[in-house]
């Protein structure tokens, strides 16, 4: 029976394109790459044009010296904490990071622009395979005072809701809705996140059926 590090070894590397990017942008050569990793160059070739992924095996030369810049960028840790039990849940989310906007209600007072403190954050991760996740975020306060806390890590400061994952369409409507209900208070943002959600996707190479284009001739 395998074992399970013996299994893990055997997996395919979902990053293996950026892996061997991340290589090939610091002086490696297809060739060296393949030298190192005991394989031949139309195979890391493959891996480069991500046309085919290799084992955490194979790729461990280029894991040992470039993984740690990999791991620094794929994910985000949150957490929440349960308002009745008070247990800390902690969440650590896996996916480029394509949209992070937080949400505030903007008002005018003798015509200058005064901010509120954002009480409400956005974030979508990318998990691959057109497949994202949405984190919702709302401020945490104090127990008995309900004053908000503060801390140099952002991220410490806001308790967080993590979504299942949903396909591009889906992801869409879950988000219009979220900026129709959930952001009611804050009209600007309300009337504004279907736009800035597209336009992080469009500027991310996503497609959006729906989305008149006018294409440049070069």
């Amino acid at each position: 029976m395998e074992t399970t590090n013996s299994k893990k070894k055997k997996r395919k590397f979902k990053q293996t394109k950026q892996l061997v990017r991340l290589a090939i942008n610091d002086g490696w050569t297809q060739t060296e790459i393949a030298k190192a990793c005991r394989t031949h160059q139309s195979i890391v070739s493959h891996w480069y044009k991500g046309i085919d992924q290799g084992t955490e095996q194979q790729l461990k030369p280029l894991l040992e010296q470039y993984g740690h810049k990999l791991r620094r960028n794929s994910f985000k840790v949150y957490w929440n904490i349960d308002s009745e039990s008070k247990t800390k849940i902690f969440h650590k989310v896996e996916g480029k990071v394509i949209l992070n906007q937080a949400f505030y209600d903007a008002r005018r007072v003798s015509h200058k622009l005064e901010k509120k403190i954002p009480q409400h954050k956005l974030t979508i991760h990318h998990q691959g395979n057109n497949k994202f996740r949405a984190v919702y975020q709302s401020r945490l306060v104090f127990q008995h005072s309900n004053e908000e806390l503060e801390s140099t890590v952002e991220d410490a400061i806001w308790g967080a809701i993590v979504s299942e994952q949903y396909e591009l369409a889906e992801l869409l409507l879950v988000i219009d809705k979220y900026a129709e209900k959930t952001l009611a208070e804050y009209p600007s943002d309300a009337n504004t996140l279907p736009f800035i959600m597209r336009q992080s996707l469009l500027n991310h190479g996503f497609h959006i059926d729906g989305i008149v284009e006018y294409p440049a001739v070069w």
